[in-house]
């Protein structure tokens, strides 16, 4: 498969990249940093809303370095859902930061409601 291929395939290769970042548990701010690519680029990426064949190719093929994947590979990679539960983290919180007691309960809250999700969703 060439890389002219893949450009005329953006709306196709955005689904498969936003399940490769999903799967290998990188939320966009992560994967676009990992990557060293701006997120906004990273946005119309995934929305297969770049035009420029010159700049979307530059992106893909570092993206795909970074993925260790060749573009056989990408193109192969299964788009299907799974009923596998994907959990993502952030770091971005200060140093020694503290929680609230109002955010604490809200946060205790939004934890309950996972908790019932994944009894009822498994």
């Amino acid at each position: 498969m060439t890389w002219d291929d893949i450009f005329n395939q953006r709306s196709q290769v955005a689904l498969k990249l936003k399940k490769l970042i999903c799967d290998k548990g990188y939320t966009k701010a992560s994967f676009a940093k990992k990557a060293e690519i701006p997120r906004t680029i990273l946005d119309k990426i995934l929305n297969g809303d770049i035009d420029s064949k010159t700049m979307f190719n530059h992106h893909m093929q570092r993206i795909l370095e970074i993925m260790q994947m060749s573009v056989d590979d990408f193109m192969l990679y299964s788009i299907q859902q799974d009923k596998t539960v994907t959990a993502l983290y952030s770091q971005n919180a200060p140093e020694n930061h503290e929680m609230s007691d109002s955010a604490r309960k809200q946060y205790d809250l939004l934890l309950d409601i996972i908790d019932l999700c994944a009894i009822y969703y498994i």
